[in-house]
């Protein structure tokens, strides 16, 4: 396996990132996979992978799906996104093969391979995946990134005309957005989301409570705890908000945060009760920080919450309402200050 300082591969060389929490597979796949004109990378787990994807932005991409942070299945996802012409394919046991044929129908990977591998077939495999990484970038044209740049630029434009009309209602709205949209991207960047990912996040924090403006201002703006029934009257935001930004083309899934944002990890949130894989890294992320800017802001009914308490309750509620390796990632960044410093001041 080369590490070139460089960011392009040798002229006839292909760039093949393995990724896998087990040394043992990355071992065998080293011994596997000695291909002419292919260069292997290796990385032990999600971050690691996305860390260097920045570098290499490898042709082909082989995951393993049960690991710590995120799945193969979110990691393979986010590298889609990122690197459209990246060809994904993730390894799984017998015992993941409806993982797998799910996957395959939503069209978030290419190839998937069993465990334990037949060793001809994988490499045929790659050497298929790197034909269709070539086909791929040829279809892409040479005007693909413009584009790209165009739609994001009109959807955020698009983003913010939205975020405007939420400020209207309530000036606690807008600080509020604006801070999450900072919190998540500080976590994000921790987890080495790419550029695509990070904007996802900015984008997704400033609209997740858009729904909001479907719900009348003596329930949204009641000075004092809302009654059972008020209540369940804002639970609608996060549908009322996904219907909002669906019809809009955003490059990011937007619609995907905005109605799962208020979903808990262990099922028991709401609109729908998804938990877990069901629910977007992003919207587990802006559920965290969400949660966080609302424990330490001041509200009309209460004062903000001490830093003890906050910091106690992610601990109580990590693995139930929070994702475990979102809080942990955010309680680290917290503990260095990088939390406290995106705030977004009133000035």
């Amino acid at each position: 396996m080369t590490n070139p300082s460089d960011n392009t591969p040798a002229v006839g060389v292909s760039r093949v990132l393995a990724v896998d929490d087990d040394p043992g597979i990355l071992d065998a796949l080293r011994r596997v996979l000695r291909i002419p004109g292919v260069e292997l990378h290796l990385a032990h787990g999600p971050m690691e992978a996305m860390g260097k994807m920045q570098e290499i932005q490898a042709a082909v991409v082989i995951s393993d799906h049960m690991m710590p942070v995120m799945t193969g299945v979110e990691l393979l996802s986010l590298i889609r996104q990122n690197w459209p012409a990246t060809v994904c394919i993730m390894m799984t046991a017998c015992e993941d093969m409806r993982v797998a044929q799910d996957v395959i129908n939503r069209q978030l990977v290419h190839f998937f391979v069993t465990k334990p591998w037949d060793s001809r077939a994988l490499r045929e495999l790659v050497q298929k995946a790197l034909r269709m990484h070539e086909d791929l970038r040829a279809a892409a044209g040479p005007r693909a990134a413009d584009l790209q740049k165009d739609i994001r630029e009109n959807a955020g434009k698009a983003a913010f005309s939205l975020a405007r009309a939420v400020d209207a209602r309530d000036n606690y709205t807008r600080r509020h957005s604006e801070n999450v949209a900072a919190y998540a991207q500080v976590v994000g960047r921790a987890m080495m989301l790419g550029p695509h990912q990070l904007e996802e996040l900015r984008i997704g924090g400033l609209l997740h409570d858009v729904g909001k403006i479907g719900i009348s201002d003596g329930i949204l703006l009641k000075p004092g705890r809302l009654t059972e029934e008020e209540f369940q009257v804002i639970r609608q935001h996060p549908t009322i908000g996904e219907s909002i930004v669906e019809p809009i083309a955003f490059p990011w899934n937007i619609a995907a945060i905005v109605g799962q944002h208020h979903e808990n990890y262990d099922g028991s949130g709401y609109p729908r009760g998804l938990a877990q894989d069901q629910i977007v890294l992003s919207a587990h992320i802006i559920h965290v920080v969400d949660a966080y800017e609302a424990m330490s802001a001041n509200r009309v009914y209460r004062t903000a919450r001490e830093p003890s308490w906050i910091l106690a309750e992610f601990n109580r509620c990590r693995g139930t309402q929070f994702s475990p390796a979102v809080v942990d990632v955010f309680l680290a960044e917290y503990q260095r200050g990088a939390i406290q410093a995106a705030e977004v001041s009133d000035g």
